[in-house]
């Protein structure tokens, strides 16, 4: 239902906001300062004509100025700025609580309830929040393919099937102050920002801000981070100090102007994350930060040097232990959405996909087990558990090869 008072209270709060007095407001609108009054006061309404006048001047949409509740958090746990809420209400977290360490997942599907775009709704007719958009754009962006690998161009596929877009700027490229007044002017205008820092801190799905943006509030997510990356609720926002200060990027959501499919945007995932488990070439200094077939040689060549060497610890388990079950397990879980969403794949041959990764997973997760007791096992038994891993390993490799060969046969008449 309208508020006139509601809508009074805005005006003046965006009138102050933007240093204007009612009289320099009325000066610029060709009316008198009375006029203004009213509308504050919710005695009166401006007509269309002055709402458009007035978003001009304060730098924000007309719908923010008729509909107060939709830009203020007023149960939120912190003092009042500017806040946008959710488009649509969002039900508490009705998934699975672990693991969910991929930060990307989690931050998509925020996007996704931030935006109003979840079909699935309980009786409250709010979004509910379960593990399939994480699961959906683990796989699109690559990471649950790729051990936390990512090319740029298929994170904009994750953007896509939203119908959204975004523009990645470098705060190395703004004064402090500029980059700041970009996520401020961002925020009011009712798309959030996401801040992206290049050390290992949050990632910041910024909806709101206070002291003019030097605080940002928002989501937090986190690589690694179960607790942070579960937890989305635009009730109980963090306040995120000094942002500006730390090395990071800002990514600017923007309408796409078209929209990817879901279907196609799974099977672009499937052919990508194809490539990548395919690899078998090594990059860089650390071993476990590559993709693909590779890992496993190296993951065992590095035990196998714990065991010659009689390390007194397996000092290459964690985290990777963790991030491996993960991975596997969200692959077997795209993979039988896809049977779902794909209308042209061959579901046999991806049925087979899936049971060769069912006992990929069970040796996962054995091998978790051993990185999260690894404390109580003693020096003595270490050399035997190395060995035990890199068996696994080398069944778990074998197991993954025939899945690929099943995908590109379920795949193989359509094209990415």
């Amino acid at each position: 239902m309208f508020d006139a008072k509601k809508m009074g209270k805005k005006i003046a709060f965006l009138r102050q906001k933007n240093k204007y007095t009612q009289e320099n407001l009325a000066e610029k609108l060709g009316i008198s300062s009375q006029a203004v009054s009213k509308w504050e006061n919710g005695n009166a309404v401006p007509n269309v004509t002055f709402l458009v006048q007035m978003a001009d001047l304060f730098h924000c949409p007309v719908d923010a100025i008729l509909n107060f509740e939709s830009s203020a958090l007023y149960a939120a746990n912190f003092n009042y700025e500017f806040t946008i809420l959710s488009k649509a209400p969002v039900a508490e977290y009705s998934g699975s609580k672990w693991p969910k360490s991929i930060m990307l997942g989690s931050l998509f599907t925020a996007i996704k309830l931030f935006f109003g775009l979840e079909e699935r709704r309980n009786h409250q007719n709010c979004q509910m929040n379960d593990d399939s958009e994480y699961i959906l754009q683990s796989a699109i962006s690559s990471i649950c393919f790729g051990y936390s690998y990512a090319p740029p161009e298929w994170i904009r596929d994750s953007f896509l099937i939203y119908g959204l877009d975004y523009e990645n700027l470098s705060q190395q490229d703004f004064s402090e102050e500029e980059f700041i007044e970009v996520a401020r002017k961002q925020i009011e205008s009712g798309y959030p920002v996401i801040i992206i820092p290049k050390e290992y801190r949050d990632v910041i799905f910024a909806v709101g801000y206070s002291d003019q943006g030097r605080v940002l509030k928002g989501l937090c997510f986190l690589d690694g981070c179960d607790d942070k990356n579960i937890k989305i609720d635009f009730n109980q926002l963090n306040q995120c100090t000094g942002w500006y200060r730390n090395s990071c990027d800002m990514l600017i959501l923007k309408p796409a102007g078209k929209t990817l499919s879901v279907e196609q945007a799974c099977i672009k995932a499937l052919h990508n994350g194809i490539r990548l488990l395919l690899n078998t070439e090594h990059s860089g200094k650390d071993k476990m930060r590559g993709y693909g077939m590779v890992i496993y040689q190296n993951w065992s060549d590095l035990l196998k040097e714990e065991n010659v060497k009689e390390a007194d610890q397996i000092h290459c388990l964690y985290p990777h232990a963790f991030i491996h079950y993960e991975d596997k397990l969200r692959i077997k879980q795209f993979l039988e959405m896809s049977m779902n969403i794909i209308s042209g794949i061959d579901k046999e041959y991806l049925a087979l996909a899936v049971k060769q990764y069912d006992e990929i997973i069970s040796f996962a997760y054995e091998i978790m087990m051993i990185a999260a007791q690894l404390s109580t096992i003693p020096k003595e038994a270490l050399k035997d558990k190395r060995s035990h891993i890199i068996e696994r390993l080398r069944r778990s490799r074998e197991l993954e090869e025939y899945a690929l060969i099943y995908m590109q046969k379920a795949l193989a008449n359509l094209s990415d």
